[in-house]
This record gives C-alpha cells, sequence and structure tokens, in this order.
C-alpha cells in the first residue's frame, strides 16, 4: 500500500506541475481574450493526455471562458462554489479536489486546479484540469489489481471523507460511515497511517492498511478479510495442534508400554 500511496502522490504532482508550466504562460493579456486562451489550451495536446474529462480556465469570477474539449460545453458555467475552484482563486494555491459530479459531464470527477498569477503575484484566474472517473484514467489502472485473492483498494479523500475509487468500482462517491460509527474509519480519516482489523462498511471484518498521500490530502486503504489473511496463521495453528495430539497419543502409548514391560518383569 505503501508502494502505490506514493505512486498516486507522484502521478497527482505531476499533474499539478504540468498545470503551473502551462499556467505561467497564461499572462493578463492573454488572459483578457476569450479567444487567445482557447487557442492555448487546445495547443496543449499533451495536457490533455493527463486530464481525460478535459479543462478550462476561469477569471476570478470563477466563470469558465475556455474549455477543452469545446464540446464540454463548460464555457459559462459558474464553478466557484467548488473548492477545487475555490481554493486557487481565493487562496493562491494548487488543489486537488474531491470527488464531485461533474455540472457537465454529468459523472463522477475529480478536479486539480492551479492559479493564474499576474507579473505582481496577484490571483487573476485557475485552470482546471479534470479526471473523469467513469473512464480509462491514470488511477484506474492501480485500483483494477487485487490484492490477495479477495481483497482491494479504496482510495479516499479525507476531508470530505468520500471514497474517490476503489477496486470495487460501486464505492466511487461512497462517503464514510459518520463520525463515530468505527473508530478505525475515523483514525484513518484523521491521519493515521499503520494497520488494523476491523469490520469494513459492509460489516466484513478485514485487515486494512492505510497510507497517505500528502499532495491531495487523500489516503490509500489496502483491504483483505481476515480469512484470507490470516489463513496462513491458522492453518500453522491446526499443524501445531495436530503435531501436539499426535505426540500426546505416541507419548501416551510409549508410558503405557513402558508400565506393561515393567510389569510383566515385577
Amino acid at each position: 500500500v505503501s508502494v502505490l500511496a506514493d505512486q498516486i502522490n507522484d502521478d497527482l504532482r505531476e499533474r499539478v506541475w504540468a498545470l503551473e508550466t502551462v499556467a505561467r504562460q497564461i499572462t493578463p493579456v492573454v488572459l483578457a481574450d476569450t479567444a487567445s486562451v482557447q487557442m492555448l489550451l487546445e495547443q496543449r495536446p499533451l495536457l490533455q493526455l493527463l486530464f481525460n474529462g478535459g479543462l478550462f480556465v476561469t477569471r476570478t469570477d470563477g466563470i469558465a471562458i475556455a474549455d477543452v474539449p469545446l464540446s464540454t460545453g463548460r464555457i459559462g458555467t459558474h464553478y466557484l462554489d467548488r473548492e477545487s475552484v475555490s481554493i486557487p482563486l481565493k487562496e493562491g494555491r494548487a488543489v486537488v479536489g474531491p470527488p464531485a459530479m461533474g455540472k457537465k459531464l454529468r459523472v463522477p470527477i475529480f478536479s486539480i486546479a492551479v492559479p493564474i498569477f499576474d507579473g505582481n503575484g496577484q490571483v487573476i484566474g485557475a485552470l482546471v484540469g479534470t479526471v473523469n472517473l467513469e473512464k480509462s484514467n491514470f488511477l484506474e489502472k492501480l485500483m483494477d489489481s487485487h490484492y490477495g485473492k479477495t481483497g482491494g483498494y479504496v482510495l479516499v479523500a479525507a476531508r470530505s471523507r468520500t471514497v474517490v475509487t476503489a477496486t470495487d468500482k460501486s464505492r466511487v462517491m461512497e462517503p464514510l460511515p459518520p463520525v463515530g460509527r468505527n473508530v478505525w474509519v475515523d483514525r484513518f480519516a484523521n491521519g493515521y497511517e499503520g494497520s488494523a482489523v476491523s469490520p469494513n462498511p459492509k460489516g466484513v471484518v478485514v485487515l486494512v492498511s492505510g497510507k497517505g498521500i500528502p499532495v491531495a490530502g487523500w489516503y490509500l486503504l489496502a483491504t483483505l478479510p481476515v480469512e484470507e489473511a490470516f489463513a496462513p496463521v491458522y492453518e500453522l495453528q491446526w499443524c501445531l495442534l495436530l503435531a501436539t495430539l499426535l505426540l500426546t497419543l505416541v507419548t501416551g502409548v510409549l508410558a503405557g508400554l513402558a508400565v506393561a514391560l515393567t510389569g510383566g518383569e515385577l
């Protein structure tokens, strides 16, 4: 789980860096001309490969003024109510947003956004890249692998307490149980890294291990039902029990024979 979490963290960081590189090319002059912004986005096909849900640009009002692909229809849509847009605009920092239903895509998505600055370091807009969780994406390749025979992975946005994606795709955008319902769910959501044995939200007792993904404020869980996780231990216990019983039986037989032989001589 540590290896996969580090991989996800690196993949997200690379996407943040890619957005920041393009954002530096959006000067106040470019941003003032929507056609120029649109052309700039369309001329960055490699950036589009990183974001299968497309990209868009807003000014400080949070309204999309350029969008790729244009067929998405995001131009004119207000996004200031989404933290993936409001945080870059209000706080001037990059953010990996929580999973949400796309306003135009109408499917589960998450967005990575970076601020656009003018020459004086003032925020003048935001560049937003979107990952469509229903289409093939960089997270899917990692999450599709099973952990053991019956286990899997769950990627969670800690602050919103929402599943981003999982080996079990039916859990995408699933909310975590309310605070106080499960002590281990709460501990992992609060930053605990390590392992535990606990019932999952479906009531199955699992061995679960978690590792944080700092760039996004997410964490990755690997879960495995205890029946499979501890099967080697259970098998060893049975072997030791059978060996003990067999040794006890052999010892008893030998003791009985010794007594019989001793009694016969007497």
